[in-house]
């Protein structure tokens, strides 16, 4: 087994050596254009995306690769990301990096890529495609976040009551990454479970859902722990709003998608960078002093 991880990973070091002969980067070669990769995320104007997209930035001009940023206006426009693959699939980027804010809306563009000899790294959440159709995985330890969130909830509730997930998806009780719907669907879950103790939420939108959901005036809210690495929901632990987050690195993430992507570019199996990042639970008294939490708040690692 070792063997055969070496060899993959000597054949990585031949692409990557492929690509800065590409690049003009190699003794006697004169400049050529870079090639440019699309980096499609679900929407602006969350700072676990825009940390992301720095990241993958920085890292591709390290390597002579220019890197566009696109991404919706809102996290529901699942036609506009479509859009947004095809137009770079038409504009003959050289590869595509894409975090889908839908499993399905995306697979049959994603396809187009793969007809076109784009490589594809997927970032994030899993789309439903064969691993055939994509150049790499790169997403988060989700059975590890609910691991975390089911031990810290036996911890907060002595291991007694009733617990419920409200999430992206229609497997469980589902917001469709809105706000709006994923506050309906808290509210749905509390009156069907009066008696309700605690409250799983698996994205960032259900997450600031459910923190805004309870009149902390009216009765006391059950436990909530989020997935949600968003600057108001880390606030939201020190004001009471939610128990626990667990978060993840987004520089991690775009460092790992640019290894993939690289290799991708240079005719590599890119499959071999495919992986889960880390994540770990935090909660009013760990945040201070750690490194993910002072990135995600004050831009510092």
């Amino acid at each position: 087994m070792k063997d055969g991880n070496e060899g993959r990973l000597r054949k990585a070091a031949k692409g990557t050596m492929v690509l800065l002969a590409l690049l003009g980067l190699t003794f006697g070669c004169g400049p050529r254009r870079p090639p440019t990769i699309m980096v499609i995320t679900p929407t602006g104007g969350l700072e676990y995306w825009e940390h992301f997209d720095h990241e993958v930035k920085a890292n591709a001009a390290s390597t002579g690769i220019h890197a566009e940023l696109a991404a919706p206006q809102s996290v529901t426009d699942y036609t506009e990301q479509a859009q947004m693959v095809e137009k770079a699939i038409a504009g003959k980027a050289q590869g595509i990096i894409v975090a889908p804010s839908h499993q399905l809306v995306l697979t049959s563009v994603l396809q187009k890529a793969v007809q076109a000899h784009i490589p594809v790294v997927i970032v994030g959440a899993p789309i439903a495609l064969s691993p055939a159709d994509f150049a790499a995985f790169i997403g988060w330890d989700e059975a590890e976040a609910g691991r975390l969130a089911a031990r810290r909830f036996i911890a907060l509730l002595d291991g007694k009551g009733e617990v419920g997930m409200v999430g992206v998806s229609p497997t469980v009780k589902y917001g469709l990454s809105d706000w709006a719907r994923g506050r309906q669907a808290v509210l749905d879950l509390v009156a069907e479970h009066p008696n309700i103790r605690g409250i799983f939420t698996t994205d960032e939108f259900s997450t600031h859902a459910a923190a805004y959901a309870f009149d902390r005036g009216t009765r006391k809210r059950p436990m909530l722990i989020g997935v949600s690495d968003e600057l108001n929901e880390l606030m939201g632990i020190q004001a009471g709003r939610t128990d626990a987050l667990v978060i993840s690195n987004p520089r991690e993430l775009g460092a790992r998608a640019m290894q993939a992507m690289r290799a991708a570019l240079a005719g590599s199996d890119a499959k071999i960078y495919s992986t889960q990042i880390p994540v770990h639970i935090v909660d009013k008294q760990s945040m201070a002093g750690d490194s993910i939490v002072n990135l995600l708040m004050n831009g510092e690692s």
